[in-house]
């Protein structure tokens, strides 16, 4: 039995009509009325989630204000296979604050996202999802993160798990942060992105920070489920639209011989580093995939190795690339003309891969080449690598803007692992799908399209990388498409799940 009490003077209007009985009709209406809010209320009171206290914060939604799904997880250094469990991080908190920054046992409540002990360590990442809420400006704080060890992370917040806003750097048990200062009116958020603040001196086990919890203040939202089929796509890197896979199994090479690439990184000649990258790329690529391959160093020539309509073998464009010497300028303008020709003599959708450590040098315009490519070829993914182009601001900002103007993106690389595994990225890597049983359900290659027609559930990919890439708890939803989206992260492979 509901038990609400009714305001006074409503109480005392109600009691006069039925004594009075003088507006009978009048009373009986304002009666109904009152009754029908009153079920509102009784309803409303029934269907609200229990208010829980953790720690000093009260969740109006109870539980369903927590983290429910883990779309990406990178582990930095020292963290070991007791604390390296991201679902941990997952739901309300159950590990205690503050809680010892030692991880030595299973089933701790809590997931470490470790700590960079050099520069070319990797960062410590951990992306959750709200799936039955939301996180959106309330008054107050927005935004709770248990870290048990009070060690700080980066915290950024997406609406589509795409693009990313900073919200700052947090620390403690809870955290906590209000997004409104940094976001529009009514935005709603489901992705909360944690990094880990590197610290090149810390060797602790363990280290970096202890996710126990992610809450947020929104709004409950409504979660459909069932037992129908939905779909699942793996794609390289660079594609936002889920519906269509980018990369095609078709490559165009553009690369760039001048006499820059005889300059050494590390003791060791940037043609010979690249030389070896793209061999190990080309190792990775399908049987069936056609390679057309152009180098360049010279104003108005440059060099068809492989034609795309009439294409040389993998270990004939291989043995072709060792012979590369470094010589001459850079006519970035000319070869990209040269490539909208090469595309022309094909059909169908291309990855055309440019690699460069220079700007234009050969007075060519490399931005109106790029635009007449872009005009003339509809179904062209375009990839520009800057290689070792970091050091001087105007190259770098040269390639970047032919990316741009191509439509496609851009790539840093300052050095051999960095170019390898860039490279790695936009071609083709097997993978292995299992169900939430452990059984393989799929096996394909990125760039494939995926398994179709799988039940709802979720899932684990693996990508057979070096090292091998593991994203857990994918899921599948009605009817729907789930891309997993292969990125490099300071120079490590990582993938993004979104949703349509």
């Amino acid at each position: 039995m509901l038990d609400l009490d009714v305001p006074s003077n409503r109480s005392s209007e109600m009691h006069d009509c039925e004594a009075t009985k003088t507006q009978g009709d009048e009373s009986m209406i304002r009666r109904i009325a009152w009754m029908a809010g009153l079920l509102v209320c009784a309803f409303s009171y029934a269907s609200l989630a229990p208010i829980m206290m953790y720690g000093d914060v009260a969740f109006p939604n109870g539980d369903v204000a927590f983290a429910d799904r883990v779309t990406e997880y990178v582990p930095a250094s020292c963290v070991t296979e007791d604390c390296d469990d991201p679902r941990e991080a997952l739901g309300p908190p159950d590990a205690g604050c503050p809680s010892c920054d030692i991880c030595d046992t299973t089933g701790t409540g809590r997931v470490f996202l470790g700590s960079r002990i050099s520069e070319i360590d990797d960062r410590g990442i951990l992306v959750i999802e709200f799936t039955d809420n939301v996180l959106t400006d309330v008054e107050g704080d927005d935004l709770y993160i248990f870290i048990t060890n009070s060690k700080p992370v980066d915290v950024e917040i997406s609406v589509d798990g795409v693009t990313f806003l900073a919200v700052g750097r947090l620390s403690g048990c809870p955290a906590s942060v209000d997004i409104g200062p940094l976001t529009e009116p009514g935005a709603e958020f489901r992705f909360v992105r944690m990094i880990d603040v590197a610290n090149d001196e810390e060797r602790t086990v363990c280290s970096g920070a202890s996710i126990d919890a992610v809450g947020a203040m929104g709004p409950e939202i409504e979660v459909i489920e069932g037992e129908v089929s939905g779909g699942i796509e793996l794609q390289p890197l660079g594609t936002l639209l889920v519906e269509t896979p980018s990369a095609s199994n078709v490559f165009l090479i553009l690369f760039d011989t001048t006499s820059s690439m005889d300059l050494e990184i590390d003791g060791e000649r940037k043609i010979d580093i690249a030389r070896n990258a793209l061999t190990d790329f080309l190792d990775r690529l399908p049987e069936e995939t056609v390679v057309g391959f152009r180098s360049f160093a010279s104003c108005g020539h440059n060099r068809l190795i492989s034609a795309l309509d009439d294409p040389l073998s993998i270990a004939e464009i291989k043995a072709e690339i060792l012979l590369l010497e470094p010589g001459g300028a850079t006519p970035l303008a000319y070869t990209i003309e040269q490539a909208s020709e090469d595309c022309g003599c094909i059909d169908g959708p291309k990855t055309m891969i440019l690699i460069s450590d220079g700007i234009e040098t050969c007075q060519g315009d490399p931005l109106k080449a790029a635009r007449a490519l872009v005009n003339a070829e509809e179904n062209l993914t375009a990839h520009v690598v800057g290689f070792n182009a970091g050091e001087s601001i105007t190259d770098r900002a040269q390639l970047v803007e032919i990316a741009e103007t191509l439509g496609g993106q851009y790539h840093d690389a300052e050095d051999a692992a960095e170019l390898e595994a860039v490279l790695r990225v936009v071609g083709a890597y097997p993978y292995t799908l299992f169900d939430s049983e452990g059984e393989i359900v799929f096996e394909g290659r990125t760039g494939d399209g995926g398994p179709r027609d799988l039940a709802a559930g979720t899932y684990r990919l693996v990508v057979d990388s070096t090292p091998e890439l593991v994203v857990e708890e994918i899921a599948v939803s009605e009817e729907g498409i789930t891309s997993i989206i292969l990125e490099i992260v300071n120079g490590q492979l990582t993938a993004r799940v979104t949703t349509d």
